[in-house]
């Protein structure tokens, strides 16, 4: 079985000079050939540079009938198309455009991995139709390697895709003396670029350092406290300078292809969460610094205008907070609603008034302290201290918009809201706790109308049979004052349960808004909206995979077309609809913890943004980039 490769380019060439005679320059596996260039006049490929030395003559190509004077394996014609001179059965003519390498355009079987959540790369529906590429392909044999090879593999899919460099390698090697005429002229300019980039690598080196000082600081934990932990800016602040620290590694990656393919252990110590094979790094590895920009750009513009759209309406705005959402519904409104459950029963339902009485004062002189703290306080201060606060505000807004953007607006929101909302939560876990402790003590009584009685030095329930005594007498008394304790806690259990259930609505509103935020600030920091545009304008860069198209069969041969299969939206999208669920998580258990009496909130999984942008675990060696550069 004979297969050609030949570039769609050279049959322009060849319809061009149809009366003169080619050599075909390229590769040999067995009965696999790889055209790279025509050649009119043989050339010494003896003295090829190393790069270049398995670059050889594979066989010819012409339009004339008269025999073939060498002694090469591969004869071809041409009309429209090449074919072979003579009958070969089984054989294939495979065209292809030669990828622009400078485009990161490229061949491949395995998709491009943009992003990742820890999932399988494969699904299993494309693993089984590569299991049966793999069946069906030829096996040949490289010369170079005693390992079987296939048509779809990187042996034979490395060298179409570097056709167009080579050819470019090779047209140097053969035009090498012209260059050496301006030989001094660009060694002057070499000493001057040397010294510029010199400067420039050690004020990027010295940035980095104190990104990565910072990184450390902000992490810096005092008894499992840091600023990360205890503030959503800071934890955006974290993102974004792990992002800036990265940069220098993703650049030069992509300018000095050594760095990911030569000897450098480099990005293997900084532990990337998924390293992509082949040219695959490349390319994902220059998509997401351009994505990273990209996002970075809108972050801060969208930042900018936010920051305008508030301070041009802050006389309006400012009201609103103060009078509507903070002074109403954070402070008055909820003390008429905890007046509501605690006397005047509730949709209906009669309460323990003296119960209700009690908790209804606990958490009412609660409420009017945490008043006069937030709202009072602010009320007391002095005009000029008002003005100077509100200056103070404005420009930590504005370095907040214009130096971080929108998604650390959204951050220094939340941590608001968690402010103001501290009585709330404070409120929701002591009725939580209170609720909890009863349904305990109710479940552990209950057992005795079983017999049975709970055993909370071996965590399990034991029989009362266990805990015989010679005084019956005193079981008895054990046992009416069991029932008794358990029927009080049943009655009261509707006036615990009212508080519960009105501060579990709370929080959950609380927690409701603070998701939404989180939300909109995932579409700020991870929407893959250079991917799209790639998409839009150059699709070949998002290698899905190859097909082969059946094009005709002619000649005695079989003509098909090699081309590239681009990432779908929906593959483009997998991951990043995962960041919503994955990355942070409440609702799932919402009603078995309510019915439980546990606390809900947020759980957060961190490391899972920085999976997802491909960011290094171990960020304080990025540093070392420098000693290979």
């Amino acid at each position: 079985m004979v297969q050609v490769y030949f570039p769609n380019d050279l049959i322009k060439l060849c319809k061009k000079s149809k009366e003169i005679d080619h050599f075909l320059i390229g590769y040999k596996f067995n009965r696999i050939y790889i055209v790279i260039q025509l050649l009119d006049t043989a050339v010494d490929f003896n003295k090829l540079p190393s790069h270049l030395s398995d670059l050889k003559i594979i066989g010819s190509i012409s339009n004339s009938d008269k025999p073939v004077d060498n002694d090469y394996d591969l004869h071809l014609s041409f009309d429209t198309l090449p074919y072979f001179k003579s009958s070969v059965n089984d054989s294939f003519i495979i065209l292809f455009d030669p990828p622009k390498f400078r485009n990161l355009e490229y061949f491949s079987i395995e998709p491009i991995l943009l992003q990742s959540t820890g999932r399988e790369l494969l699904t299993s529906d494309q693993a089984s139709l590569i299991n049966k590429l793999n069946v069906i392909d030829p096996i040949t044999e490289s010369p170079n390697n005693d390992k079987n090879s296939f048509i779809s593999d990187d042996i034979i899919l490395e060298k179409i895709n570097l056709s167009l460099k080579v050819r470019l390698e090779l047209k140097a090697w053969m035009h090498e003396n012209s260059e050496n005429q301006s030989h001094n002229y660009h060694s002057v300019d070499q000493v001057i670029q040397n010294k510029i980039i010199n400067v420039i690598v050690f004020l990027v080196s010295l940035l980095q350092t104190l990104i990565i000082f910072l990184i450390w600081l902000i992490n810096y934990q005092i008894k499992s406290v840091s600023l990360v932990s205890i503030s959503k800016v800071f934890r955006q602040l974290d993102l974004r300078l792990q992002q800036l620290n990265y940069f220098p590694i993703q650049f030069l990656c992509y300018y000095n292809k050594n760095l990911l393919y030569g000897g450098s252990k480099l990005l293997y110590e900084l532990k990337l969460p998924i390293f992509n094979s082949n040219l695959n790094i490349n390319n994902s590895n220059y998509i997401n610094l351009f994505n990273t920009l990209w996002l970075i750009f809108n972050d801060i513009m969208f930042g900018i205008t936010a920051y305008r759209l508030i301070f041009d309406n802050y006389e309006r705005i400012i009201p609103v907070l103060h009078e509507g959402v903070i002074q109403k519904y954070l402070f008055s409104e909820m003390l008429d609603v905890i007046s509501w459950v605690s006397v005047k029963h509730p949709a209906g339902f009669k309460l323990n008034i003296k119960l209700g009485h009690f908790m209804g004062d606990l958490y009412s002189w609660t409420l009017k302290f945490w008043k006069f703290l937030v709202n009072d306080s602010i009320q007391n201060l002095s005009p000029d201290f008002k003005f100077k606060l509100f200056i103070a505000v404005k420009i930590f807004l504005k370095i907040l918009c214009y130096g971080g953007g929108l998604s650390f607006l959204i951050g220094f929101c939340i941590d608001i809201i968690n402010a103001l909302t501290v009585h709330i939560y404070c409120f929701y876990y002591t009725s939580t706790k209170i609720y909890k402790r009863q349904l305990d003590i109710i479940k552990s009584l209950f057992q005795l109308f079983r017999g049975k009685k709970y055993n909370v030095l071996r965590n399990r329930i034991d029989n009362l049979n266990n805990y015989e005594d010679d005084d019956s007498s005193l079981e008895i008394d054990q046992l009416l004052l069991g029932t008794l304790l358990f029927m009080i806690l049943i009655l009261l259990l509707p006036t615990v349960f009212a508080f519960y259930l009105m501060f579990f609505l709370m929080q959950l509103t609380v927690l409701l808004a603070i998701n939404f935020l989180e939300n909109l600030q995932i579409l700020v920091n991870f929407t893959p909206m250079f991917v799209i545009l790639l998409k839009l304008k150059n699709s070949n860069r998002l290698q899905g995979g190859i097909i082969f198209t059946f094009l005709k069969m002619s000649n005695h041969s079989s003509y098909l077309k090699l081309s590239n299969k681009s990432l779908s939206y929906s593959e483009i999208f997998r991951d990043f609809f995962k960041i919503f669920t994955d990355s942070k998580t409440f609702r799932d258990t919402l009603i078995q913890f309510f019915l439980q009496g546990e606390l809900i909130s947020i759980k957060h999984n961190y490391e899972m943004k920085f999976h997802y942008l491909m960011l290094p675990e171990v960020y304080e060696k990025t540093i070392n980039i420098w000693k290979y550069f």
